[in-house]
C-alpha cells in the first residue's frame, strides 16, 4: 500500500513537474519572440536610418557634384575669358607695332638722308662726310636687314622720305650720290685706305662692323640699286 501511494505520489510530482517545465517553456517562448520582433525591428530602423543616411548622403554628394561641376564651368569660363584677353591684346599689340615698325624705319631713314644731304662736292669736309653718309646708309641696310625685307614696303619707306624732303635735300642728294655709292663700294671692296678717314669721321667702329658683317655687301647693293633706279628719274 505504501509503495502504492509512494509510487502514485511520484507519479503526481513528475506530472507537477512536467507541467510546470511546460509553462515556463510556455512564458519563455514570447519572450525569444519579442526579442526577435525586437531585432527585426530595430534592424528594420537601422536600415531605414542608414537608407536615410545614404540618401542624405548621396543628396549632400550630389549637391556637392553640382556646386564643383558649376565651379569648373565658371573656371573654365573665366580661364576661356582670361585667354581670349590675351590674345586679343596680341593681335592689338602686333597691329600697332607694325604700324610703329614702318613710322620707325622712315623716321631712322629720314636721319640717314640728313646725313646725305647736309653737305656737298668739293666742300671742305666732303671726304669725311661722304664717308660718315656711306657707313651710315650700309649700316641701316644691315640693321633692318634690307635683302629680306618685302621690296615693295622697302620701296616705299625709302620714296616716301625722299618724296617728303624739299627741293635743297633733293638736289644735295642728287649731286652726292655717285660719291656716296662710290665710298660704299671702296668701304666693302678695299676699306685698308678709308680706315684712317673712318677714324676722323667718327664711325671707325660702324666701319668695322660694316667689314665684319657678310651680309654687308648684299644689303648695301639692294639699297644703293633702289635708290639708284628710283630716286633720280
Amino acid at each position: 500500500m505504501k509503495k502504492s501511494f509512494v509510487t502514485i505520489l511520484l507519479a503526481g510530482v513528475i506530472a507537477v513537474s512536467a507541467a510546470g517545465c511546460g509553462n515556463r517553456n510556455a512564458d519563455t517562448a514570447p519572450s525569444v519572440e519579442s526579442t526577435a520582433a525586437e531585432v527585426t525591428e530595430a534592424a528594420s530602423s537601422s536600415d531605414t536610418s542608414s537608407s536615410g543616411s545614404q540618401s542624405e548622403s548621396v543628396a549632400s554628394s550630389s549637391s556637392g557634384e553640382s556646386v564643383s561641376t558649376d565651379s569648373v564651368s565658371s573656371s573654365v569660363s573665366s580661364s576661356s575669358q582670361d585667354s581670349a584677353a590675351p590674345e586679343t591684346e596680341a593681335l592689338t599689340a602686333v597691329a600697332v607695332s607694325s604700324d610703329d615698325s614702318a613710322a620707325s624705319l622712315e623716321s631712322s631713314f629720314g636721319d640717314v638722308l640728313d646725313i646725305c644731304t647736309s653737305w656737298g662736292p668739293g666742300t671742305a669736309g666732303s671726304s669725311l662726310q661722304s664717308v660718315l653718309s656711306a657707313v651710315t646708309l650700309i649700316t641701316w641696310a644691315n640693321t633692318n636687314d634690307v635683302k629680306d625685307m618685302d621690296q615693295d614696303k622697302l620701296l616705299g619707306i625709302v620714296m616716301d622720305v625722299i618724296d617728303k624732303s624739299d627741293d635743297t635735300e633733293k638736289d644735295a642728294l642728287a649731286a652726292n650720290w655717285r660719291t656716296i655709292y662710290d665710298t660704299g663700294d671702296s668701304i666693302l671692296n678695299d676699306p685698308t685706305n678709308l680706315y684712317g678717314i673712318m677714324s676722323d669721321a667718327g664711325c671707325y667702329d660702324e666701319g668695322i662692323a660694316i667689314v665684319q658683317n657678310a651680309d654687308s655687301a648684299k644689303n648695301w647693293e639692294t639699297l644703293k640699286l633702289l635708290i639708284e633706279r628710283n630716286a633720280f628719274e
